[in-house]
């Protein structure tokens, strides 16, 4: 069955569907080599190579991602070098940006693309096996699959594809970008220097960056949660720290990165050489994160001497250097005890030889055709062909103090020999709820410890402050009702009482067999809005030309969208431009029924009229909000923050209540996003593609066309003339699901009467 979509420029559509992938995961995949192509002048390249590689520069080029019989081509990224020690390699690293020239423009999910030489590691795979294991014991970091680059088709090797850390990195990890990301590199030690947050803006003498570098929020550029933290490392008692610091930190992320860096012989990062790793201030959480960075001197690679495979794993780091974050948390006995429990636990799963050799024997059958023909990997150290077989096995001298596996069998054996394994209180790691509609609420609780007496969820009968006589909810992990898998650590269980209420508080309390308990904190969960929810769903804030509001004035605007089955009244609903003045402005009584919008005007001008708001939008960049008030509470329903905007370009999410947002050279104000037409099918049903407007549009001479897969299918994008003549087969092949983007330039087409009319509409020539 072929189903169709149009869109009002006669770019027509046809899909069959086979099975289903996400962008991102097809873009990561590593059970394929793919191949990316830069297409640049050659000029550029040779300033990028033999000119200031100090510079960060970005020169306009083309960007082609081949994997199988799927062709990706981006036109006018950003090409650069990246890295630190690396531009001076010989196999040097780059950077792709996507946005550079091109506001806002992503490539599945990505604003910009690391391409790693990996010179330092002759197997090319050290990093690619650190990614991995972070993402097993799920520590936020990098995904990264082997590439072969080609530049101006010469092959300049067998690259490493690394995820960018980024708003959208930290967007997809935490469900927010509005937290401050601070990058840190040498030397980033987190050493208290005053309580003014401006003094942890500071460079060092002999680089032009921060040692601290804000990522987010540039704007404001207000440093004071980075200060606050490092006060506390500096000023608290052994015993506030104790009870305190996991109310700054996710502590539990922190012992897992630890451990990860004990077990990978990992020294170029914060515990030893105060560098490499990014601080995220998870807003959901008001904890920080610790986001690990920069992986290829791991698994026996050493500049320094010390044995990395035979290291005490209490005492990684320089003797009586000041690491006051490592340096504190192994003060406290339970978090000591805890890191010897994670080491245990990556061991047992995954840092063994029975699990990583085949798994370093099947990425080598990937990858080595491909490290063999890399010419470049031989320049920096020497390395021939036969080095690059044996330093699997055999350590080659130099800085390659170690054979990749020999080093694995060491350290495990060393790590073990050293393990004290004491018991722990339990860790609760995640609660996830499901919240069926007028029936219950089932509870997945997700909890680590060795010997598990119970797992409760404890809800009081009574809100408030009474938490007197409260219900108990007691989990299972036995594989029986809703908890399908057994002795998975996943503990779940039901509540069909109180789900007429509005919001429930609880918390969790786990215990072991030896008395040990752990309590989460009280949780509030808000059955209002999961069930009647009204949402952000486009915004202008810098309209100069485009629409106008009642008084002719060319205002900034802001359009809720109700997503749900549901009519939606805005009593107790409030809009704000500020996380913390939440109830700034009270929506005005009206409703909003289902799959409609509300268009409001953000001009400080309340004044007005009931659609017009005591504050405006700040083109370089803020927050917009949406609460309720409940009583004495107040409950969040959604909140965006944004950075720097265009004149006339609107910021939205790509289809109507979607989680991806995109900028709109064509603003919908009250209308659907993205989709021009309705997408006709046999059946009636359009949730299964969804072709979206082109930009820019009008266009002269290109312009990007944008589609969307819910399942794997073979694609023919097809360009129309007026009268429906064929002008060009833009693509005819397979794609995965997701957003896929293709350019159609029309600047090579020899026209004809008929095809220059649908031309000169597109392009207003």
């Amino acid at each position: 069955m072929k189903k169709f979509a149009v869109l009002t420029l006669l770019l027509a559509f046809k899909a069959s569907f086979t099975l289903a992938q996400s962008s991102a995961d097809w873009l990561f995949d590593d059970s394929i080599l793919p191949r990316v192509d830069i297409v640049i002048e050659p000029d550029s390249l040779d300033i990028i190579l033999f000119g200031d590689t100090q510079s960060d520069y970005e020169f306009p080029a083309t960007f082609i991602f081949s994997k199988g019989e799927a062709v990706d081509t981006v036109y006018n990224i950003g090409f650069r070098l990246r890295g630190n020690t690396s531009r001076a390699s010989a196999k040097k690293s780059f950077k792709v940006s996507f946005n550079t020239f091109e506001n806002g423009r992503e490539y599945r999910g990505l604003d910009k693309m690391n391409l790693n030489g990996e010179h330092n590691d002759p197997t090319i795979m050290r990093a690619k096996l650190s990614w991995d294991i972070f993402e097993h014991i799920d520590v936020p970091a990098p995904r990264s699959n082997h590439v072969k680059l080609y530049i101006n088709n010469e092959y300049f090797g067998l690259y490493l594809n690394v995820e960018h850390i980024d708003n959208e990195f930290v967007k997809v990890r935490f469900g927010s970008d509005a937290g401050n990301l601070y990058k840190s590199l040498y030397p980033a030690d987190l050493s208290y220097i005053s309580e003014n947050p401006d003094d942890y803006k500071w460079s060092p003498d002999w680089a032009d960056r921060r040692v601290y570098d804000l990522k987010t929020n540039n704007q404001e550029d207000d440093y004071s949660d980075l200060a606050s933290l490092i006060s506390f490392l500096e000023n608290s008692s052994t015993q506030d720290f104790e009870n305190e610091f996991d109310d700054y930190f996710n502590v539990d992320g922190a012992l897992r990165w630890m451990a990860v860096d004990i077990l990978t012989g990992n020294w170029d990062n914060y515990w030893y050489n105060q560098n490499n790793f990014y601080l995220y201030n998870n807003p959901a959480t008001n904890r920080f994160e610790i986001i690990p960075y920069d992986y290829d001197n791991t698994f026996g690679i050493d500049w320094l001497g010390p044995d990395w495979g035979t290291r005490d794993i209490n005492d990684w780091g320089p003797g009586g250097a000041n690491r006051p974050l490592t340096n504190r948390i192994l003060e406290v006995e339970e978090y000591r005890n805890r890191l010897h429990f994670y080491i245990d636990k990556i061991i047992e799963e995954i840092f063994n030889e029975e699990l990583l050799f085949p798994e370093i024997d099947r990425l080598k059958a990937l990858t080595e055709d491909a490290a063999e023909e890399d010419t470049y990997r031989t320049l920096d150290y020497g390395y021939d062909i036969s080095d690059y077989h044996s330093s699997f096995n055999s350590a080659l001298g130099g800085h390659v103090d170690y054979g990749l596996k020999p080093y694995i069998s060491t350290r495990m054996n060393s790590a073990l020999d050293q393990l004290q394994l004491e018991n722990i209180t339990p860790i609760i790691q995640s609660v996830y709820i499901d919240f069926i509609e007028d029936s219950a609420l089932n509870f997945f609780v997700d909890v680590l410890d060795e010997e598990l007496a119970s797992v409760k969820i404890i809800i009081p009968k009574i809100e408030g402050i009474d938490f007197t006589n409260p219900l108990e909810i007691t989990l299972s992990d036995n594989g029986s009702n809703i908890d399908k898998v057994a002795n998975d650590g996943i503990y779940s269980g039901s509540l069909t009482e109180f789900i007429d209420r509005d919001w429930l508080s609880y918390w969790v309390e786990a215990e072991d067999t030896n008395g040990e308990t752990n309590q989460s904190n009280i949780k509030v969960f808000n059955l209002k809005s999961s069930i009647n929810s009204i949402i952000i769903n486009e915004f202008m804030a810098d309209n100069e030309s485009g629409i106008q509001d009642e008084f002719s004035a060319y205002e900034d605007w802001i359009e809720l969208y109700n997503p749900t089955d549901e009519s939606i009244h805005l009593t107790d609903y409030y809009l704000t431009d500020d996380f913390e003045d939440e109830l700034k402005w009270a929506l005005p009584d009206t409703i909003i029924q289902p799959g409609h919008f509300l268009l409001i005007w953000a001009d400080s001008d309340d004044e007005e009229g009931i659609l017009h708001t005591n504050f405006g939008l700040n083109n370089d960049g803020e927050e917009i909000g949406i609460y309720f008030k409940d009583g004495e509470n107040v409950l969040v329903f959604d909140t965006l923050s944004f950075g720097p905007q265009s004149d006339d370009i609107s910021y939205g999410r790509d289809v109507d209540g979607s989680d991806q947002f995109v900028f709109f050279d064509a603003p919908t104000p009250g209308t659907s996003n993205g989709i021009i037409n309705p997408i006709e099918t046999e059946n009636g049903t359009p949730s299964d593609i969804q072709l979206f407007q082109n930009y820019p549009n009008p266009f002269n001479p290109a312009t990007t066309i944008t589609f969307q897969l819910k399942e794997a299918s073979n694609v023919t994008l097809e360009i129309f003339s007026i009268e429906g003549r064929l002008v060009q087969t833009l693509a005819n092949s397979n794609y995965l699901s997701g957003t896929h983007s293709i350019q159609f330039d029309a600047s090579s087409i020899n026209y004809s009467t008929s095809i220059e009319k649908i031309l000169l509409l597109a392009m207003k020539v």
